[in-house]
């Protein structure tokens, strides 16, 4: 929906540019048209990173944008800075494809102009950010993240984006960069990236564009003893029966179910934690095998019970010897299926 409303709006400003073109003053034109397409520097500082939200989809990020272009006609003599309303020059129109109505803009929307032309344009944004997420591996995921920076009326033949040479010069790799301590608690950001992209909003319809990507893996930890360890000393719990006599079926059924509604109250809390997904995640797969193995140790429980009953204790109690092996076995053979292989 959200980038649907995106859509909409920038067919909204193309369709306004076209029905009052006529009249708009010669400042709104792109300037030097005819010489190429015209060169826009960007640089991105990200201030802050607060939360990525896996069931929402998105991030809340507190950043800076600085864009820079040269346009000659507004040159004037003078040593300090010129100011003018966004409205009254030509600018990109950069808008951001991935902006949720949440995002604010801290800055006024001006432009300054030095007396050579250079044109420069800052803004702060703080805000959510939408960003699809790939949860298979969830919890031990790795996801790319980005910020998409649109030129909402131009084509990558009209308006070209690099990385700010001003902000390089001073040491910000790429003209962008992260602040080196963001209060991001369960998550490392690995690495980051700026590019241009192009924007594709349709077939036919293509912008140029500027994005801003980050790696960024989930610390387990959290999820390794607040889930993952609990939920193993469930399942071993329920073992318990297989040394309790068959005949003590009260004993014996109380443990099974006791570690089977534990663990229902167990996939509720993880499913708070994320959308509803077309799809199994790793922890989905583990709770899954989980809460099969407390169901099969229900089932042991009533077959020695019914082999105890039916005077064959010898037999009920040599299929509790063989399950000690089993089930241990099959866990963990299924805890190194789901969980020992590398991030995705």
């Amino acid at each position: 929906m959200k980038r649907i409303l995106f859509r909409f709006f920038v067919l909204f400003g193309i369709s306004s540019q076209v029905a009052w073109g006529a009249e708009t003053p010669a400042l709104i034109d792109r300037p030097a048209a005819s010489a190429g397409p015209t060169q826009v520097s960007v640089g991105i500082w990200i201030v802050d990173i607060t939360n990525i939200d896996s069931a929402q989809q998105d991030f809340t990020a507190d950043f800076a944008v600085v864009l820079r272009w040269k346009d000659a006609r507004l040159a004037h003599t003078g040593t300090g800075v010129a100011y003018y309303a966004l409205d009254q020059i030509w600018t990109p129109r950069v808008g951001i494809a991935n902006e949720t109505s949440s995002v604010v803009r801290k800055f006024p929307e001006s432009a300054e102009v030095e007396p050579d032309g250079t044109v420069l344009y800052r803004q702060f944004y703080v805000g959510a950010f939408t960003q699809p997420l790939r949860l298979r591996s969830f919890p031990f995921d790795r996801q790319a993240f980005h910020i998409q920076l649109v030129a909402v009326r131009y084509r990558p033949d009209e308006v070209m984006f690099v990385p700010d040479q001003n902000w390089i010069n001073n040491g910000l790799k790429q003209g962008a960069g992260i602040a080196p301590s963001i209060t991001l608690p369960d998550w490392t950001i690995e690495k980051w990236d700026t590019k241009p992209v192009t924007y594709a909003l349709a077939p036919g319809f293509e912008y140029s564009g500027y994005a801003f990507e980050f790696t960024a893996s989930r610390n387990v930890l959290h999820y390794i003893l607040k889930v993952i360890l609990p939920l193993v000393l469930i399942v071993i719990m329920s073992w318990v029966v297989f040394w309790i006599e068959p005949s003590e079926l009260g004993i014996q059924f109380s443990i099974v179910m006791t570690s089977m509604l534990t663990l229902i109250a167990y996939r509720f809390a993880v499913d708070t934690q994320l959308p509803r997904l077309p799809y199994t995640t790793r922890l989905d797969t583990f709770i899954l095998t989980s809460t099969l193995l407390v169901f099969f140790s229900l089932i042991e429980v009533l077959v020695t019970t019914i082999l105890d009953n039916k005077q064959q204790k010898k037999l009920a109690k040599r299929i509790d010897r063989y399950c000690r092996v089993i089930f241990p076995v099959i866990f963990a053979l299924a805890i190194m299926g789901i969980f020992f292989h590398t991030r995705d």
